[in-house]
């Protein structure tokens, strides 16, 4: 059998290239197959399409024909029922010598005979219609601009003339004319007849004929114009398709039938029929190929679909046949490597039956027995290992039914007596309902002296790890720093300097888990896995993280971890931990204070520049670069001098120690860009100091004023023009007013004189005139009074007031304006209260220009006070402009309205009242005037409301002046 088995072996390439040999000739028959569809397919198809376009053709001729013989009838029908009414009209001498109404029932009785006829007229040489077949009398239009009118005049010919469709004049519709010329009896030109034919005529046939879709008809003129189509088309009637193509219209109407495809939005089956008789008719059918062919596309699908999924089942029987053959020479291969390395191996395989005899054994157990092939095929298993008795072979047998598989140590037995240890594996194997028994043995001799040499060394590497142990022990006890084993996920090993930290006894902590020093089980866990992510390869941790003291208060610590044994967490890990809260702490101030500056300068729109202790720039924000163009890369390193020359000393001295304690004001300086354009800047410059106060950096900040002066330039020009156009205004009032006083003079000196010539009262006349006289004294007087104020204020702008100045009593001035307004009090009834003062107040100013102020505010007090009110002057001796500038005053009290609050100070302001003012009582001129004057007596004139109501004006005057 072992014999046999190795034949088997030598065999296998012949039946590998017998497999190859079947898997050529599928894949050859698969080939044809496919050809051979494809082929079938394509010749059907062809046959097909040639089949259906012959047929289409044939379709087309036989419905051409059959269109040009109906076309053919409806004309010769037409032709026959002109034929008798152009005979009566040549008999009667021309159309015009017929009676119309005979002729009108002549044509009526045609129409209705005829039923391809719409109307039967009659036209005389002249153009004009004579007798119509549907309507008596006829109207008597004009036809002589009609084509086919011109064609009969022009010629003497009387065949029937197929006109172009045109609209009818009578009703609006569209008709075909067919028109005959009708003779005089000398051969002179007569008249027309025409046969309007009816379009609708030829299209109900059309629509009885049930054609295809996609079918269009033409019946066109031989000269190619279109007389009707189908489906109807207004647009396409009269035009002429020879235009198109000249030369093919030509070949196929002298073809006179023919069939051809036109590609034309589409391709198109044409058939071009010209009428056999002595029509000039043309039958052109339009079939769309596409409307033809969708059956045989149709057909064409269902086939390829047909033979698609033919080739799909032939594919996957080919594509299953293919995987068995590949499988079976996988098998086949598998078969010949397994044999081989089985034969090959250095371990002793052999098979046995039940009862233990070999059957089979390999080169290996063969060497090893000392045995040839032919005597171990004589043997039995114990014949080889002898220690192994029948009983025990049966209870092998036994446990192999049981678990199939059974491991042992043996001892083999060679043919020289040699016994060697042997580890045995015996597997039981079930072919075609027989038991065999594969057994595997080992040659273990090398590895029991292994092993005792193993366990020799093992007692030697305890005693070394003993010692080292108890040097690592003492190590670790003396270390400052926390320093912890862990395996598994426990804690094996603290020292010390860990229990301290965490403040846990070594006899608690040892033995628990190691998330006990961390938050939680997931944050352990994150950090296990970036720990050994490090360390895995032999690598060394280093990280922070935040760790729990047995309180569980949490405290950052520093770890350093490092595998015992690299890629093999089982080992576990040592790590060293350092408490860093402080130093982070620190840390994170500091890393908060350089992000807030750095947010700050880089946010800020000033530009900012630092340079160190050398003048070298060290950095500068993105607004200093966008201020004046120059690029961050381009300055790092370079000097300011370089920039800007000697300007850069006016912000960073060479001596950069005079910035230290110097809090100078910001600089305005102007400093060139990249392209060497000015820019006005504010500076401000300073100095770092580092901890031994010397000088580390400087720095400065630039604030772009390009606008502000810009703003401040605009500011001064127009307070320039503001002052020069306010001088010219306040020019122009003092130069009016001066003119306008002199003609006012005139006209209150007139009016005076008329007051006293019209004092007698007696004549009637004289009482009107004195009352016209005294109204044009009072409003040139008012008049005269607006007049000095313009005149005082222009001066006042102008700087032009003059002051007599001297020494004056307040009190005489108070007075001598009480009695220059005294009519005004006595004419509102009013009470006029003075309370003088004990001593006589006296000060140095205009007399004239302070009776005019206290006239003004006694004359507000008056217009503002109810009638029969009161009116209260106080006089102020002690009171104080300054704090070291004594002052008298006096103050007038009206009880009227008040001034509003919020407009005590706005109505002095020129032409401005107060809100509570009647309209039109006053100019806004006197309460201005007033401040302006005492202003320039170095007094002040202000403006209150009195608790009890009414407004208070107060003037104030220095006691001495300056």
């Amino acid at each position: 059998m072992i014999r046999s088995r190795q034949n088997n072996l030598s065999t296998e390439p012949n039946t590998h290239k017998t497999l190859r040999v079947l898997r050529i000739g599928l894949l050859t028959f698969y080939g044809v197959t496919v050809f051979v569809v494809l082929l079938t397919l394509t010749w059907i198809t062809i046959r097909d399409y040639q089949q259906t376009m012959r047929e289409a053709e044939n379709y087309n001729l036989s419905l051409a024909r059959a269109l040009d013989e109906n076309a053919t009838r409806a004309y010769v029908s037409v032709e026959q029922a002109m034929q008798n009414v152009a005979e009566d009209l040549d008999r009667q001498g021309g159309v015009d010598k017929a009676d119309e109404y005979v002729m009108h029932l002549l044509l009526k009785d045609k129409v209705r005979l005829t039923p391809q006829i719409r109307g039967i007229i009659t036209i005389g040489p002249t153009g004009i219609l004579h007798s119509h077949g549907l309507e008596y009398p006829a109207r008597k239009i004009s036809l002589a601009d009609r084509v086919y009118f011109n064609y009969h005049r022009d010629f003497d010919s009387i065949r029937p003339y197929i006109s172009e469709p045109i609209l009818s004049r009578t009703d609006g519709k569209w008709l075909l004319p067919l028109t005959r010329r009708v003779n005089l009896p000398n051969g002179e030109f007569g008249g027309v007849l025409l046969s309007g034919m009816e379009p609708a005529y030829f299209l109900k046939f059309y629509d009885s004929l049930q054609l295809p879709k996609g079918m269009q008809i033409q019946l066109l003129r031989s000269d190619g114009v279109v007389l009707i189509n189908y489906p109807f088309d207004e647009s396409a009637l009269n035009k002429n398709i020879r235009n198109d193509d000249p030369l093919l219209f030509e070949q196929l109407r002298l073809k006179r039938s023919s069939t051809y495809i036109k590609d034309d939005n589409g391709e198109k089956l044409i058939t071009f029929i010209v009428n056999q008789s002595d029509n000039p008719l043309i039958i052109r059918l339009s079939f769309n190929v596409d409307l033809i062919l969708a059956h045989f596309k149709t057909q064409t699908y269902i086939r390829t679909a047909l033979a698609a999924l033919l080739m799909l089942v032939i594919s996957i029987l080919t594509y299953i046949l293919m995987r068995q053959i590949k499988r079976a020479e996988q098998i086949e291969a598998r078969l010949y490597l397994t044999q081989f390395t089985v034969d090959e191996s250095p371990d002793m395989t052999f098979w046995c039956n039940e009862s233990g005899r070999i059957y089979y054994a390999n080169k290996s157990l063969t060497k090893h027995s000392a045995y040839r092939s032919d005597e171990l095929s004589s043997l039995n298993f114990n014949d080889l290992f002898t220690e192994i008795s029948e009983a025990d072979w049966r209870q092998f047998l036994s446990q192999l039914h049981d678990n199939n598989t059974i491991n042992f140590e043996g001892l083999l037995k060679n043919s020289l007596g040699k016994i060697t240890p042997m580890e045995i594996t015996l597997s039981l194997i079930q072919f075609q309902k027989q038991s065999y028994i594969c057994c595997n043995a080992r040659d273990i001799s090398a590895r029991r002296e292994a092993e005792q040499e193993l366990r020799r060394h093992r007692d030697h590497l305890q005693e070394m790890v003993m010692e080292r142990t108890a040097e690592i022990r003492t190590v670790l006890d003396a270390s400052p720093l926390a320093i912890m084993l862990s395996m598994r996920g426990t804690i094996r090993l603290v020292n010390p300097a860990f229990e301290l930290l965490f403040a846990y006894a070594a006899s608690d902590i040892i033995g628990s888990p190691t998330h006990n020093i961390f938050s939680s089980t997931e944050q352990f866990s994150e950090a296990n896995q970036l720990i050994w992510s490090k360390i895995a390869s032999g690598g060394v941790f280093r990280g922070e993280t935040e760790l729990y003291r047995r309180d569980h208060t949490p405290f950052w610590a520093m770890v350093y971890a490092k595998a015992l044994v690299p890629g093999d967490m089982s080992k576990g890990l040592i790590a060293v931990i350092e408490d860093i809260t402080s130093q982070r702490i620190a840390a994170q101030a500091m890393r908060q204070s350089e992000r807030l500056n750095r947010t700050i300068i880089d946010q800020t729109a000033d530009g900012f520049l630092l340079i160190d202790a050398g003048h070298r720039i060290c950095d500068v924000n993105h607004s200093f670069t966008r201020l004046l163009g120059f690029s961050r890369k381009n300055l790092i390193g370079r000097h300011p001098n370089d920039l800007w020359g000697e300007n850069a000393k006016k912000f960073f001295p060479d001596q950069l120690a005079n910035l230290i304690d110097k809090h100078q004001a910001p600089i305005d300086l102007e400093l060139l860009n990249h392209e060497g354009i000015a820019h006005p800047f504010l500076i401000n410059s300073g100095v770092v100091l580092d901890e031994q106060k010397s000088i580390e950096y400087a720095y400065a900040f630039f604030t772009d004023i390009t606008v502000l002066k810009k703003i401040e330039t605009h500011l001064v020009e127009a307070k320039e023009a503001a002052e020069s156009a306010n001088f010219a205004k306040s020019s122009f009032l003092a130069n009016m007013s001066h003119e306008l006083r002199t003609p006012m003079h005139a006209i209150l000196s007139f009016s005076e004189m008329g007051l006293g010539k019209t004092q007698n009262q007696n004549h009637s006349e004289n009482l009107n005139l004195n009352r016209y006289f005294e109204r044009i004294n009072a409003s040139g007087k008012r008049l005269l009074v607006l007049l000095n104020d313009l005149l005082d204020m222009s001066r006042l702008e102008a700087n032009k007031m003059t002051y007599d100045k001297g020494v004056h009593s307040l009190q005489m001035i108070v007075r001598m304006a009480c009695a220059e307004i005294s009519s005004l009090i006595s004419s509102k009834q009013l009470q006029l209260h003075i309370q003088d003062g004990e001593i006589e107040a006296s000060a140095h100013f205009d007399k004239a220009r302070l009776t005019q102020v206290l006239v003004n505010l006694l004359s507000n007090a008056i217009k503002f006070s109810p009638h029969g009110g009161e009116i209260e002057i106080h006089f102020i001796a002690n009171a104080q402009l300054e704090p070291d500038q004594p002052a008298i005053g006096v103050s007038v009290r009206d009880h009227g309205p008040g001034v509003p609050d919020d407009e005590l100070e706005y109505i002095f302001d020129k032409f401005i009242q107060s809100s509570r003012a009647r309209n039109g009582s006053g100019t806004g001129l006197g309460l201005a005037i007033s401040r302006q004057i005492i202003s320039d007596h170095e007094g002040q004139i202000i403006a209150s409301n009195h608790p009890q109501g009414g407004a208070i004006f107060t003037v104030l005057l220095p006691s001495h002046p300056r």
